[in-house]
């Protein structure tokens, strides 16, 4: 009985441990909590020590300071104030007034305007005159050439005065009516340059330069018409009148007829019907001639106008019957040309 009061005691003894010591862990976070509260507490009273002790040793610093020494002190601040706000206020308007005016906008400006497509004016209606500046030798008279078949009206091919410059392969000058027929010719050269030089009128001067090297291809030119150019018959034989009514039997067929009578070069031609003398320019109108005058021959001369000669030979009998005529191919449809107006 002894032994079974006892280790029932010892057991309660070990369980009232056992419960003591559950309440004290228990009481552990409460008890490092309030430890933590109380070293926080200490260290913002010291920061408050701390601050109030600079603010006594600051105002002592202060007293000690002399009347002019609290001036200058607060001079300088007045002077930092002064230059500081006008300075932050000038770079803000500044920054303002760059946006407003797109200087600092990512965006760019949009273009006051753009070139007009417009219609070209006829390229024979208006007068260009060629000058070389370039230092080739007849670079003038083959570009004259050049635009007169491409349908330009060249009326002077020269050479530029030594005054005149040209860098780029051609400079055109025009007046204000005549900026279209510049932009026109213009077209004929890569790299043209435009000139306002204040005339009156459309005609405009070609000023080849030190660039030029060839004109930009053109489309085949188109055959001209009957009335475009002027056929004379000479005659070359024993035959009398055989010149005037073969001109006669021209003119009946839509050409545009000139002289007639023995030929003045005084030729003998005993195996040919026909020699058609032509220049350089009027090569297509001679040929549209050959066409009426069987077994014809052409000769190129040194001519520079659209006069087309024909010259009977002792074997010609009559011209080519009409029906027997080939027929010219159809005129090539080309668009309306036009020109790119610039922006003023």
């Amino acid at each position: 009985m002894i032994r079974s009061w006892r280790s029932k005691r010892q057991r309660t003894h070990e369980q009232e441990l056992a419960e003591r010591r559950a309440q004290d862990l228990s009481a552990l976070p409460v008890r490092a909590a309030g430890a933590a509260r109380g070293i926080a507490k200490k260290s913002v009273e010291a920061t408050r020590e701390t601050v109030h002790e600079q603010l006594l040793e600051r105002a002592k610093a202060q007293e000690a300071l002399s009347d002019d020494q609290i001036w200058r002190r607060y001079q300088v601040r007045h002077l930092v104030l002064f230059v500081t706000i006008p300075a932050v206020l000038v770079g803000t308007a500044g920054i303002a007034t760059a946006y407003g005016t797109g200087l600092m906008s990512h965006e760019a400006p949009a273009p006051k305007c753009q070139p007009v497509k417009v219609p070209a004016p006829p390229a024979g209606s208006f007068s260009i005159v060629v000058m070389n500046a370039s230092g080739q030798n007849g670079a003038a008279t083959d570009v004259g050439r050049d635009l007169t078949r491409r349908g330009f009206k060249v009326t002077s091919m020269e050479t530029a005065p030594r005054s005149l410059y040209v860098k780029a392969p051609v400079k055109i000058f025009h007046g204000k009516n005549g900026l279209d027929q510049a932009l026109l010719a213009a077209q004929t050269i890569a790299g043209a340059e435009l000139a306002y030089d204040g005339r009156k009128g459309t005609d405009i001067s070609f000023v080849l330069g030190a660039d030029f090297t060839k004109m930009l291809p053109a489309p085949p030119p188109k055959p001209p018409k009957l009335n475009e150019f002027t056929v004379n018959v000479y005659n070359a034989t024993w035959k009398p009148g055989l010149a005037t009514d073969t001109l006669a039997e021209l003119k009946k067929r839509g050409f545009k007829v000139g002289k007639s009578g023995n030929d003045p070069d005084k030729s003998f031609l005993p195996k040919d019907t026909a020699v058609i003398r032509y220049g350089q320019d009027a090569d297509l109108a001679a040929k549209l001639v050959a066409k009426h005058f069987p077994g014809a021959r052409l000769d190129q001369v040194s001519r520079d106008n659209m006069t087309i000669d024909v010259v009977l030979g002792n074997n010609f009998e009559t011209l080519v019957p009409v029906a027997d005529v080939p027929k010219p191919p159809p005129v090539r449809k080309d668009p309306p040309p036009t020109v790119m107006r610039p922006c003023d």
